[in-house]
């Protein structure tokens, strides 16, 4: 097998004429060939997507044709500013807006929802690889649709990991050159349709490549310097965290540190493959590295907000003992429905929960538990330091009386009010 490298580039790096502009340079100067390139639907396009699915859903079809026609020109226009709008790249994108207007109303929600999102990954690796042609005309375009494989659990599809890896080496193993494909996205051979891997999967979806074709290095380019101790936008004094062992990086990435997804450095520990977290925007500076190192570099508190929390306080109705057997539904229903829950503290009559604001999800989570007593709080806020010290943790607790706190060794985690 050839030694394959794989980008990946995020939505915000795709968002305008200078930020493909910018990935055509990003491509020429430190690509190596075979190359991959993984990519996201373009700015705020899945947002955009969703509220399209949301307004014909509520039947609002002049709210619905509004959006859609503000994502179609956005893309067309993009097109033609960079002067890559000939009558295949008009074709394809047609095709595809084509498509999702024929979703069928009468599919479930989840089922719906992936035809119709997924259209946004679509779209902007045809233009990405129309735009990479003007450089580099040999490079391919790939369908990740026709390799990543999963089960038939729409909106968070889990990969069919050695199906998959048996047809990207199929496809992929003898070739060279640039290829562009899609993050997020796959195809259910139960259901014979098309699946998504929850948001931000568009770097599990590199991750999976990269594990498939065995590659020297994932680099994944982003509108910060890399994985810093801290988002530079909320905390101040943040450093960048030059090497990061792949165990400290899945638990960051778990708390919620939002430059790289849960998921994706599994399958990377397991093959010893670096990953580059890279600036898109300044590309001479340092990087963060991900590997099988020993220990953090350098070994400071690291800071997560994690907004947008909701607080679930769960009792029996008769206010009786919580059983394990009660507690253990509990979780089974996040779990059915696919609600990652932050921080959790049990009791003998109570567990309460920290769980994201998802508004397709939460309800669902809700009418299943109409058994119990649920008590809501909104608006809330989840703070994480990793590594602790006296200053972080006294600079933690001024922020406000705890809703919920958990304290270990090196590691103090508090829920408070936005």
């Amino acid at each position: 097998m050839t030694n394959w490298s794989v980008f990946k580039f995020g939505g915000n790096s795709l968002k305008d004429i200078d930020s493909l502009k910018k990935a055509i340079e990003l491509v020429s100067d430190f690509g190596k060939d075979p190359l991959l390139i993984v990519v996201s639907a373009m700015a705020k396009t899945t947002n955009s997507l969703e509220a399209y699915l949301e307004a014909k859903i509520n039947g609002d079809e002049i709210l619905a044709k509004s959006i859609l026609d503000e994502v179609i020109n956005f893309h067309f226009q993009l097109s033609e500013s960079m002067g890559l709008l000939d009558q295949t790249l008009k074709l394809g994108l047609e095709g595809e807006w084509n498509r999702i207007q024929g979703v069928p109303s009468d599919f479930a929600y989840d089922k719906r929802y992936d035809a119709i999102v997924s259209a946004g990954e679509i779209v902007s690796s045809i233009i990405l690889h129309a735009a990479i042609q003007t450089k580099h005309p040999q490079s391919s375009w790939l369908d990740s649709r026709r390799v990543i494989y999963t089960n038939n659990n729409h909106r968070r599809a889990e990969i069919d990991l050695l199906t998959t890896e048996h047809n990207i080496q199929n496809d992929l193993k003898n070739e060279r050159g640039i290829w562009i494909t899609q993050g997020f996205i796959g195809y259910s051979i139960e259901n014979q349709d098309y699946t998504t891997l929850g948001r931000e999967g568009s770097d599990y979806s590199a991750a999976i490549f990269a594990y498939a074709l065995n590659a020297e290095e994932l680099t994944i380019w982003k509108d910060v310097p890399g994985l810093m101790s801290g988002d530079p936008k909320v905390f101040e004094n943040v450093r960048l965290l030059e090497e990061v062992p792949y165990e400290e990086a899945i638990e960051l990435a778990f708390f919620g540190a939002s430059v790289i997804h849960p998921k994706t450095v599994q399958p990377l520990k397991s093959r010893n493959i670096i990953l580059h977290v890279r600036s898109f925007l300044n590309n001479e500076s340092k990087a963060t590295k991900i590997g099988n190192f020993k220990k953090l570099k350098p070994v400071v508190p690291c800071l997560i907000k994690k907004s947008n929390q909701v607080m679930l306080s769960i009792r029996t109705k008769d206010l009786s003992f919580l059983s394990e057997g009660q507690l253990s539904e509990i979780y089974n229903i996040f779990s059915d429905i696919g609600l990652i829950v932050n921080l959790a503290q049990h009791g003998a009559a109570s567990a309460t929960f920290s769980v994201s604001n998802d508004h397709i999800i939460l309800p669902l989570v809700l009418l299943k538990l109409q058994e119990y007593k649920v008590e809501i709080e909104n608006n809330l806020v989840l703070y994480t330091v990793r590594y602790s010290d006296e200053v972080s943790r006294n600079w933690l607790y001024m922020k406000g009386k705890p809703k919920m706190e958990q304290r270990s060794l090196n590691i103090d985690r508090v829920l408070l009010s936005e």
